[in-house]
């Protein structure tokens, strides 16, 4: 059964159609009321109001290239918000390490080390000496890609080869440098939402099971009838903005969680 959901997009107020709360998206999914927060049927009435389904070609790719994509991707990862990345991948960029493709971790090191300037907090860069030994590695070996002319699955699979550079990784470069929608950006913001809404479960976990949940994702998306990039974005930017929320709602729903 349909029902009509009135929603402010643009300048207008308008109806759009979406089927009942109990109906499935997806086995196992519920479609959930738009007004209950992390529900598939919330995910969709944001995206509606923000026009995600005309979105086009990518609007989310962080830098230019495949270089700087791979070094901005691997300054990212567990445990390092967007804007510890951003700021280490500046300070990197002004030093001229990406350009002219660093292949000295030591390097990597010392500009790592030095702290970082974040809305005018002085913040020191997580884990520098690994990092810095991936992305000498990295910039030594990339050249050794052949990418052009390669799907986007095939192109993550080189990608792989690369040391510290996992399915998520892999796949974050590969969305942004190729626009894919043939992969997806499995980070602790979507994994969450995930397991809020049904699309995952308690014994999920990204190191063995990526690639199924990934599928699952990529039905999701379809489901929703958005571009995974598209809805990947809306999520990460909503469950970041919801704070402590989230983590309210999990430890009370997946109490055994290791997102929880």
């Amino acid at each position: 059964m349909m029902r009509k959901v009135a929603l402010p997009i643009g300048e207008t107020c308008a109806e759009r159609l979406m089927p009942s709360a109990d109906e499935d998206l997806m086995p196992g999914v519920k479609w959930g009321d738009p007004w209950v927060v992390f529900t598939p049927a919330y995910w969709l009435s944001q995206a509606w109001m923000l026009q995600l389904e005309e979105m086009g070609s990518s609007s989310y790719r962080a830098r230019q290239g495949l270089v700087e994509e791979l070094v901005f991707c691997l300054l990212g990862g567990f445990g390092i918000t967007a804007e510890l990345a951003t700021a280490a991948f500046e300070a990197c960029e002004q030093t001229g390490v990406i350009e002219r493709r660093e292949t000295d971790p030591d390097v990597w090191t010392q500009i790592l080390l030095q702290p970082l300037d974040i809305g005018g907090r002085k913040v020191r860069y997580r884990y520098p000496n690994q990092k810095a030994k991936f992305l000498a590695a990295a910039m030594q070996r990339i050249s050794d890609l052949r990418l052009e002319g390669v799907d986007s699955k095939s192109a993550r699979d080189q990608l792989l080869l690369l040391p510290g550079v996992g399915y998520k990784t892999a796949s974050w470069v590969v969305r942004n440098v190729f626009d894919s929608d043939e992969v997806a950006i499995l980070d602790i913001h979507l994994i969450r939402a995930g397991l809020l809404c049904g699309l995952f479960n308690d014994k999920d976990r990204v190191e063995k099971d990526y690639l199924s949940m990934e599928a699952r994702f990529l039905r999701f998306s379809s489901a929703l009838g958005l571009r995974p990039a598209a809805l990947d974005c809306l999520i990460w930017d909503g469950m970041r903005e919801a704070g402590d929320l989230p983590l309210q709602l999990l430890s009370v729903q997946h109490p055994g969680s290791l997102a929880a």
